[in-house]
């Protein structure tokens, strides 16, 4: 019922209801891949299992994991981890650079995941907008929404 509701609402305020699910905290029991498949959701971020998509069973059909990272994400580095500004900027680079070796063989998806009131803040912007210099001029690196990645996917690797 809090699934259906909340995906209500969504829809309701913005007229369209949504496709991908974050679940608050990545909090998901068991039967969670089970009720957002069956409620129309084709794609979910909350198992933060790889760096490339991949599909998950359920009753109700495929499901679409899609990446979010925990190590490029504000709420870790800031909120838990309590690190200097220039941190997530640092792990970003050390992981672009990665990526960009294994991009050569087999595709990432880069998730940064980013909250306003902790990366907005005036001490961080710079490093924010470090990152997204960074990223714009790095060649291959192109810019997706959570629907725009399972897109891309699903062409790809269609649901069995």
């Amino acid at each position: 019922d809090l699934i259906a509701t909340s995906l209500n609402m969504i829809e309701t305020f913005t007229g369209t209801r949504p496709k991908g699910w974050l679940s608050p905290g990545l909090r998901e029991s068991y039967q969670t891949p089970e009720f957002l498949k069956q409620l129309g959701i084709e794609y979910v971020f909350d198992w933060v299992v790889d760096d490339v998509p991949h599909w998950m069973t359920t009753q109700h059909g495929p499901l679409l994991a899609l990446p979010y990272n925990l190590e490029v994400n504000d709420s870790i580095i800031y909120a838990v981890e309590k690190h200097a500004s220039e941190e997530m900027y640092l792990r970003l680079v050390n992981t672009l650079r990665l990526f960009e070796r294994e991009a050569q063989h087999h595709p990432r998806v880069l998730a940064i995941g980013l909250h306003p009131h902790l990366i907005g803040v005036p001490h961080r912007f710079g490093s924010f907008e470090r990152m997204l210099d960074l990223l714009m001029k790095t060649p291959n690196v192109c810019f997706k929404t959570g629907q725009g990645i399972a897109h891309w996917y699903t062409e790809q690797v269609p649901a069995p």
